[in-house]
């Protein structure tokens, strides 16, 4: 199969970094022409599965505004301008729930909407995460922190309680073992 190619590209929306819309003027590989293809760019971030020495996983309860109520998510963030996608995953660990970790390895990076592109995400597995200072993250959000065995997830993903999409795929793949 052939890529697409982008004949044209207007910019019609522009926040950075938080969010900018691109409306593109794309040619198919069997050469039809689409007058209209939107693209939405958000900043890339980090997300990690951070698992304590007795196993649990580190969890936030929070509200999210999109979700609109509470549910459980994990650490992780915007990578900053200049900043590597490992090292912004140690520093929202260290921010969102006053934990490092040693042990980190990339799980998988992965992109948030196929066509409309979204955001380049960097999932983190880091081992033996123990707690070195009080939580400080600056965020909005407010959160409570949980630490979950294996039964404990599966029971919060059976009760709806992740509705996020990336952190129910993370926290699949913690619970498959990667």
């Amino acid at each position: 199969m052939k890529p697409w190619k982008r004949l044209a590209r207007r910019t019609v929306y522009d926040r950075p970094p938080f969010l900018t819309v691109h409306v593109d003027r794309l040619e198919l590989p069997d050469g039809r022409i689409v007058e209209e293809f939107h693209q939405i760019d958000t900043a890339p971030y980090a997300l990690v599965l951070a698992e304590t020495p007795a196993g649990e996983l580190l969890m936030m309860e929070q509200y999210r505004h999109g979700v609109g109520g509470l549910c459980l998510s994990l650490p992780g963030g915007m990578i900053d301008p200049g900043e590597v996608p490992e090292a912004a995953a140690r520093r929202e660990l260290l921010e969102e729930t006053g934990h490092r970790a040693e042990d980190w390895r990339l799980v998988q990076s992965f992109v948030s909407m196929a066509n409309m592109r979204g955001c380049t995400a960097h999932l983190y597995h880091a081992r033996n995460a123990v707690a070195v200072a009080a939580p400080d993250s600056g965020d909005l959000e407010e959160a409570t922190m949980v630490a979950l065995s294996r039964e404990e997830l599966r029971a919060a993903i059976v009760a709806g309680r992740l509705p996020i999409a990336n952190i129910l795929m993370a926290c699949a793949l913690w619970l498959a073992g990667f």
